[in-house]
């Protein structure tokens, strides 16, 4: 079996060791599940997605985190407590999500998928008010474990945005967490290639998480533009297109945007697990012939996939239809059997020719 890039689990109980393993693998809350991904899609591409922590054994904060801390403390009132979610905060909430560039639950109770206090997480709350209106201006939500912390969601007046409303609720969490003796902060994932997250990165000497070792090492040390997944695939991919289409100069990378099929329906682990493929013989071809690239083991597969019927159950029609043909795979795979892996760019091509599916 294939590793599985998306995961996702609905726990009954979460107890605090056990959302420590969890966010020490890479896996972050998602509502009232917790899951886990390695590649994004928006914009009509892929895009890699970087798990982050900070370490809070020997942290402490900038001399401009400082700065803002002291500035915004003459100017608002904050508190830390367990979550609360009313009519207030949802009001802030609206007004945040008029102004936000993307797509958002509808309200902070949808968000966090919290309802009538059935909730599976220690959920605590940084609240920031007008000093003088004593107004809520900001709030943000982040969850406890027994030595981690994660931030889940931050919002703040869009009014007020010159005084970094957001990035001041992460600091006072990660001010809470060092008072309260927590090793790890996580604030989520950031997305080379897409600037919107890399504030995350200014909160302090971060870590990511390797998906090739399963550990956490120094971001400084990492170089996207190779070893992030999604681009690691790229790279190959594209150096097999160039060797492989000396023999089949119609050869192409395509991108297959329903690599998470696997989130949608758990009693089938044998989907297609890569947002990138070359198919070879036609997309009509049954059964499909395709290379893929594991940006885990950096190894090339040669697959013998299957199309599933359950696309249009899974996947809205609108949807589908909005992917131009040429460039993606739009049909529903499951892998059928591996019949080649391998490291060597040469011996994944020559297996193909001897395929002779041309």
């Amino acid at each position: 079996m294939l590793f599985s890039y998306a995961e996702k689990s609905t726990p009954f109980v979460l107890s605090p060791e056990s959302l420590d393993w969890h966010l020490a693998k890479g896996w972050y809350r998602m509502g009232s599940t917790i899951f886990t991904t390695h590649f994004l899609f928006f914009q009509n591409r892929p895009f890699s997605a970087i798990w982050i922590r900070i370490d809070l054994q020997n942290f402490k904060f900038s001399r401009s985190q400082r700065k803002l801390l002291r500035k915004n403390a003459q100017l608002f009132d904050t508190a830390i407590a367990p979550r609360c979610i009313d009519e207030e905060r949802e009001r802030l909430y609206r007004k945040y999500a008029d102004s936000f560039d993307g797509r958002l639950s509808p309200s902070v109770a949808d968000s966090l998928e919290d309802y009538d206090n059935e909730v599976l997480f220690n959920t605590w709350e940084v609240t920031v008010r007008d000093r003088v209106r004593q107004q809520l201006v900001a709030s943000s939500y982040f969850d406890l474990g027994g030595r981690s912390a994660a931030s889940i969601l931050g919002i703040f007046d869009p009014d007020l945005k010159s005084f970094s409303l957001g990035y001041y609720t992460m600091l006072l969490e990660i001010e809470h967490c060092l008072q309260q003796g927590f090793r790890y902060y996580y604030p989520g994932y950031v997305v080379p290639g897409y600037q919107r997250f890399d504030y995350k990165l200014r909160l302090g000497k971060a870590e990511y998480f390797d998906i090739r070792t399963e550990g956490w090492l120094p971001y400084n040390e990492f170089n996207p533009d190779a070893e992030a997944p999604v681009e690691a695939q790229q790279l190959a991919l594209a150096r097999f297109t160039e060797v492989y289409g000396r023999q089949d100069a119609g050869v192409r990378v395509k991108i297959y945007p329903l690599f998470e099929a696997g989130l949608y329906d758990i009693w089938n682990d044998d989907y297609f697990p890569y947002p990138y493929l070359v198919s070879l013989g036609g997309q009509s071809r049954h059964p499909l012939i395709v290379v893929a690239f594991d940006p885990k083991v950096r190894q090339y597969y040669l697959l013998e996939c299957r199309h599933m019927i359950q696309t249009q159950l899974m996947f809205n029609a609108e949807y589908l239809q909005s992917f131009e043909s040429n460039d993606f795979v739009t049909e529903l795979l499951a892998v059928r059997q591996v019949l080649l892996q391998t490291a060597d760019v040469h011996h994944v091509a020559e297996a193909c020719v001897a395929l002779n599916l041309g």
